[in-house]
């Protein structure tokens, strides 16, 4: 009985069944311009997800949006809090280079970035690419909203999409005046400002300057140099200017520069061993080398966040860049260019060996990265028996990088065990002192594409959505390794030359010059089931590009690098979706649901060889993967003040096919199997179970001031860090909650809040592992509990 008490009846217990059972992952709070809390969730959330702007609940595309202010009130303005509202997504990081980005368990293996190889999870700012994922380590600022679209997005996103794509979206310039602040103070010695003003220059110009400065104090202690440390800074700015020559032509230009600089990452030690899981003895096992030294690390309880290392940063980090977009209504069709040019540099000094002993004077990854891009889109106005997108792309990215390795006083004793070809501890110590590997690299990248996508509306009640991308891609470069320093070669027996060779090999140069061609696309079939539910099932072809290893390749027996394992192929994507999105009680409650199947071959992960010393790592092409599962969203407002949402997924993500991965170190004994089949195992960064839920709730206190509160809890079941899944790196399932409560004007225009970060001080880890030199394991942990006060002005 349509709109009568059993229909009502029926939505309660629908909506009942929904907030117990279903998987869910999209917004964790509207994505709103003003504050949530005065905004009706009734409103539409709009997206850009198909290139044209409409409401996130007509697009047939699985869809997360965060707004700007809901992720302001939450103090979230790093991808790595902001994973925490999207169950699907994955951010973990071992440094700001290396940082992991998966969606649905895909788009980033866990190894160390490389910069002949992309990742499968496409982040854009404004319309514009962001080509390496440190790229997306800095503060954003002056958001408006993200949307974090999840499966292949190749048709009209673009290269590397195979995943998915986060897209951020600023707040663009407005010809009223306006401006706002905020400064916060917590613990850890926490201090930020943010600051933006926007407002008329002219008659037809509008501009926008935004700031953001950040600097917290260390939450680790390192007991060697009497001092705090993984400390944090970042400093960003941000300008535009908006022109608007005519009623049909906007131009958007945007310049923005961004530093970073931390004492970072040292891992914790969490202990050491002393046998294989066989049962074997570990020889030269970590005590045993430390012992000579008369070196205690310190092996402690996690939660007391010591570390001793001897060397930490800084680290730097810089990116900035320009770009134009312009936008031409033509009547019939919108037509779009986005031209950019953005560098990122990587400046790091890091602490390999993780202790206060002299083992590792260095061994950093330095970067200089430019890129340039240019896209020009076509679109059709309004809506039409078919809507359609027409566009060009090209891309090009240089790298000069160079990696230095160098050995301190206490390496050939640490390294070179006891007795090793009769040599002394002065002859093994005189082996390794002072020598250094320098080994400078440049890849490059060019990518041209043409993409397209049509929806047919086949009927005022279904769609027929295709799109296709054809992109041609070519990537180029060098790499060599050079050796120098340490003790005279005359000085040296041949033993030591041997040692010296093995631990300091020489590269000559190579050159790698390969080029790949293909198509991506979807097929998408979607119908209303009256004015608020829309069901849909796709289909997409995705491919991740091939790449190019710069590294130390295996040798072949005369010396020269394996330049066929340099190449590593495409990957190629086939994924399956079926969704339901839909809205009930006017608006009140939005339920979505989604399930999917995506396999991937050529799998592109990490090879270890540890038949040599010290071991190389490079990617390869293993196999098979396979993503499945359940997720979805239940977002309500039952009534006036409170919004509720809670988000789930379900992904057992795991290798299909991958029968030469390199077998952890606690099971690689002396005549043990070094290679392990993985096929069926649990991919790496992929926890199997993620879920959300919170909530804000305000009360009016009297006509001019409003109180309010809010809360959310995000868990994770277990996963491991390392691609061949050791059991130190398994980081067992955790979560985290977070808190906020304040006051603030009826018209908005300040705030004051009090908020809570991990607010049971639950201890995480970025990444686990265990070292090959001797056996240690090792973590790197999250945040601890921070809390703070929040003021901030609105004009």
């Amino acid at each position: 009985m349509i709109g009568g008490k059993s229909d009502t009846m029926t939505h309660a217990f629908f909506a009942a069944l929904l907030a117990g059972t279903a998987p869910v992952a999209t917004p964790a709070e509207p994505a709103v311009s003003a504050p949530v809390a005065d905004e009706a969730p009734a409103g539409d959330i709009l997206v850009t997800a198909r290139r044209r702007t409409e409401s996130v609940q007509d697009v047939p595309v699985a869809i997360s949006v965060l707004g700007g202010e809901a992720l302001e009130q939450k103090g979230a303005y790093q991808l790595q809090q902001i994973y925490q509202e999207v169950p699907s997504l994955t951010v973990y990081t071992s440094n700001p280079r290396n940082v992991t980005i998966n969606i649905r368990g895909l788009g980033s293996n866990v190894a160390t970035a490389n910069n002949g190889l992309d990742l499968g999870v496409g982040f854009y700012v404004d319309d514009v690419y962001y080509a390496r994922v440190g790229q997306s380590g800095f503060d954003l600022v002056d958001l408006d909203r993200i949307e974090i679209l999840r499966g292949p997005q190749g048709t009209l996103f673009g290269r590397n999409t195979t995943a998915g794509a986060i897209v951020v979206s600023t707040r663009k310039p407005t010809f009223e005046t306006e401006a706002s602040g905020d400064v916060t103070i917590g613990n850890f010695g926490l201090f930020q400002g943010r600051g933006s003003v926007s407002g008329a220059i002219g008659d037809k110009v509008a501009g926008r300057l935004s700031f953001e400065a950040t600097r917290r104090d260390g939450f680790l202690y390192n007991t060697y140099q009497k001092r705090r440390v993984h400390d944090f800074q970042n400093y960003s700015v941000r300008g535009q200017l908006l022109f608007t020559p005519g009623d049909n032509l906007t131009v958007r230009f945007i310049g923005d520069y961004a530093e970073q600089q931390q004492n970072c990452c040292v891992p914790i030690l969490l202990g050491t061993l002393t046998n294989y899981d066989n049962g074997a003895a570990i020889p030269y096992n970590y005590a045993q080398r430390t012992a000579q030294f008369g070196y205690n690390p310190p092996l402690g309880d996690p939660r007391d966040r010591i570390t001793d290392s001897d060397w930490l940063g800084p680290i730097r980090m810089k990116q900035g860049g320009v770009q134009a977009n312009v936008e031409w209504d033509l009547g019939p069709a919108t037509l779009t260019s986005v031209t950019a040019f953005r560098f990122w540099h990587w400046t790091p000094r890091n602490d390999p060996d993780y202790s206060a002993l002299n083992i590792s004077l260095e061994g950093n990854q330095y970067d200089r990265q430019r890129q340039v891009s240019q896209e020009l889109r076509l679109a059709s106005n309004g809506k039409r028996t078919i809507d359609w997108v027409v566009g060009l792309y090209a891309f090009h990215q240089s790298i000069n990088g160079w990696f230095r390795n160098e050995y301190g006083r206490d390496a050939g004793e640490f390294l070179i065990a006891p007795g090793t070809a009769g040599l002394t501890p002065a002859q093994r110590r005189a082996t390794l002192e002072g020598t250094f590997t320098y080994a400078p690299s440049k890849p490059e990248t060019d990518s041209y594409a043409a993409f397209g996508q049509g929806v047919w509306h086949l009927t005022p009640a279904i769609d027929l959505t295709v799109g296709l991308r054809y992109t041609q891609e070519r990537k180029y470069g060098f790499y060599e390794q050079v050796r120098g320093g340490g003790s005279p070669l005359s000085t040296l027996n041949p033993a030591q030359i041997a040692l010296r060779n093995a631990y300091t090999p020489v590269y000559a140069r190579y050159t790698l010059d390969r080029s790949w061609g293909d198509a991506s696309g979807l097929v998408s079939l979607s119908g209303r089931l009256g004015a608020d539910a829309l069901v849909y099932v796709t289909y997409a072809r995705g491919q991740k590009s091939g790449g190019l290893n710069f590294a130390t390749l295996p040798l072949a027996s005369d010396g020269t690098p394996l330049l066929d394992l340099a190449v590593v192929a495409p990957e190629k994507v086939d994924n399956y979706e079926v969704g339901w999105k839909s809205e009930w009680f006017e608006r009140r409650l939005t339920a979505n649901l989604s399930a999917f199947l995506t396999d991937v071959s050529n799998y592109q992960s990490t090879i270890v060889d540890a038949s040599v010393v010290p071991p190389r790592a490079y990617i390869a092409n293993v196999g098979d993967v396979r993503s499945y599962g359940v997720e979805g969203e239940l977002r309500a407002r039952p009534i006036d003040g409170l919004s509720l949402y809670a988000s789930a997924t379900w992904n057992p993500a795991e290798y299909r096919r991958y029968t030469n991965a390199q077998c952890p170190f606690e099971q690689r004994a002396p005549g043990q199997p070094t290679v392990c089949d993985l096929s069926g195992r649990q991919l790496p960064a992929a926890p199997r179970w993620a879920w959300a839920a919170g909530g804000s709730y305000d009360v009016p206190v009297n006509d001019r001031v409003t109180a309010f509160a809010g809360a959310d809890y995000a868990f994770r079941s277990s996963f491991y860090t390392s691609y061949n899944l050791s059991r130190f790196s398994l980081v067992d399932g955790f979560g985290l909650a977070n808190a906020r409560v304040g006051v603030r004007s009826a018209d908005g225009k300040w705030e004051a809040s009090l908020w809570a970060r991990n607010l049971f001080d639950t201890l995480t880890y970025y990444t686990r592992g265990i070292s090959e030199n001797g056996a240690v394991f090792f973590g790197l942990t999250g945040d601890p509990r921070t809390v703070g006060l929040t003021l901030r002005t609105r004009l």
